[in-house]
């Protein structure tokens, strides 16, 4: 079986950082300022992660979210979720992506999977692999009236390296003009 065909409990670099930090300061951490200063550059990577110019990023992937051309009240209307995979990682293609949307005031959503309209995967066929480093998630809906409407939910996915699969959850939305 490989690494990615299944979804195993891991450690990856986002745990270990707050761990390191914490035995540094177990271990005296005045004692040694190289030590202490690598907790604080974890620190700001986490810091530059909060504004990586894409709508979501991981430490080995990132997302953008964009409408999908003209959205007309009462028409259907779509947005994209791209992942794409950085470094030594790609796409699982065992993965079962989703992405649940959020309640919207004034937007049905037309989802096909069996969990529910506002729900959108791989299952119903609204995920697809574009190549080993990325894929989209197609979100369809219709906004009943004219203006501006947030469409956004949370989208779980993975991305593998040869040695470990990191399993996500972000959350991501998008600004859709209604016409």
């Amino acid at each position: 079986m490989t690494p990615c065909a299944c979804y195993p409990s891991r450690v990856t670099k986002a745990h270990l950082a707050p761990l390191a930090l914490l035995a540094l300061l177990a271990a005296g951490c005045g004692k040694d300022s190289r030590a202490a200063s690598q907790g604080s550059d974890d620190l700001a990577a986490a810091a530059r992660h909060a504004d990586c110019g894409h709508s979501a990023c991981g430490s080995n992937f990132f997302l953008d979210a964009a409408p999908t051309g003209d959205c007309v009240a009462g028409a259907t209307c779509s947005m994209t979720v791209k992942l794409v995979a950085t470094g030594a990682f790609h796409i699982n293609e065992e993965y079962p992506y989703k992405f649940k949307a959020d309640d919207t005031p004034g937007v049905e959503f037309l989802g096909a999977d069996p969990a529910g309209k506002n729900v959108f995967s791989k299952v119903a066929n609204d995920w697809k692999k574009k190549d080993e480093k990325s894929g989209a998630m197609t979100v369809a809906f219709r906004a009943a009236d004219k203006g501006s409407k947030s469409v956004g939910g949370t989208f779980k996915l993975s991305v593998c390296s040869a040695q470990t699969c990191q399993l996500e959850q972000q959350q991501v939305a998008v600004t859709v003009g209604v016409r």
